[in-house]
């Protein structure tokens, strides 16, 4: 009975039972090829000197067109899959370019931007302090033209005041003093 084999090594016996497969393929060593092309299909060598067990050389069935097809549009898909990658890696180091040249060019609007600041600051200032001397100017002006005017007020006192002063005041009528204003 099979089943007393297997009590004491902890194997059923469905775990040793051999299924015979209807084919039996001896080991292949495959190497692909692929063209520039998406729809190339792939080029296999394989060995078929027989297994390495000794065993005669055994007639393959051929491949199923369904497993063929399904084999290529894996291989076509992987390939699809390494482009989409390649493109994807492409996009991002594009992007991180991108953001390069972007953080840069802020860099460099920063900086101007500070300097134009700057220079409206020291504007804002040199404004500020000749509207101050306008200012001081204009009083100054002011003053003047009221010293000027206390002058004119004496002068022309002074000569009606007095009567041996009328060829001054003579001279005063010919060229009368102008009034600053």
């Amino acid at each position: 009975m099979p089943s007393d084999l297997f009590l004491g090594t902890g194997f059923t016996p469905w775990d040793t039972v051999t299924v015979e497969t209807p084919f039996v393929y001896p080991p292949q060593e495959s190497v692909f090829s692929f063209s520039g092309s998406d729809d190339s299909t792939p080029k296999t060598n394989s060995s078929n000197s027989g297994s390495d067990d000794g065993e005669p050389e055994q007639n393959l069935p051929e491949v199923d067109p369904i497993d063929e097809r399904k084999r290529r549009r894996m291989i076509s898909n992987r390939e699809s899959a390494r482009r989409s990658r390649m493109r994807k890696q492409k996009h991002l180091e594009n992007l991180r370019n991108q953001v390069n040249r972007h953080k840069t060019g802020n860099r460099e609007l920063m900086n101007h931007l500070r300097f134009v600041s700057h220079h409206g600051q020291l504007v804002r200032q040199e404004n500020e302090r000749l509207r101050s001397e306008s200012v001081m100017l204009r009083q100054k002006l002011g003053d003047i033209r009221q010293v000027l005017l206390v002058r004119q007020l004496q002068s022309q006192l002074f000569s009606s005041a007095w009567p041996c002063n009328n060829n001054v005041t003579s001279m005063n009528e010919q060229n009368p003093p102008s009034l600053i204003t």
